[in-house]
């Protein structure tokens, strides 16, 4: 059995046809790969603008949300305190 050798001589021959095919799937290969790499890059970008979004709205009119909440306790707190005194001068006229 005689082994394959390279040399200047050597040659390769392929068919036009599939020459062809083969640098038009390569080339369909490479345009999916950048699509899908482009979509989530995209998608990356949206996450982020979104994460923003969370921090700089949502965020603040949770902290708006409680700040009321402790001023209606406060308020609350100091009627019961407005009430017990009431009650304590109007047994004291009794």
């Amino acid at each position: 059995m005689t082994t394959a050798k390279l040399n200047d001589d050597s040659s390769l021959s392929i068919n036009i046809k599939w020459l062809i095919q083969i640098v038009i799937g390569v080339g369909t290969a490479v345009y999916l790969y950048f699509g899908l790499e482009n979509r989530i890059s995209t998608n990356e970008d949206e996450i982020q603008g979104l994460r923003f979004n969370q921090n700089t709205y949502v965020f603040p009119d949770i902290r708006t949300l409680e700040s009321e909440v402790i001023d209606f306790k406060l308020e609350r707190e100091r009627i019961r305190k407005d009430i017990s005194r009431l009650n304590e001068k109007i047994n004291e006229v009794n």
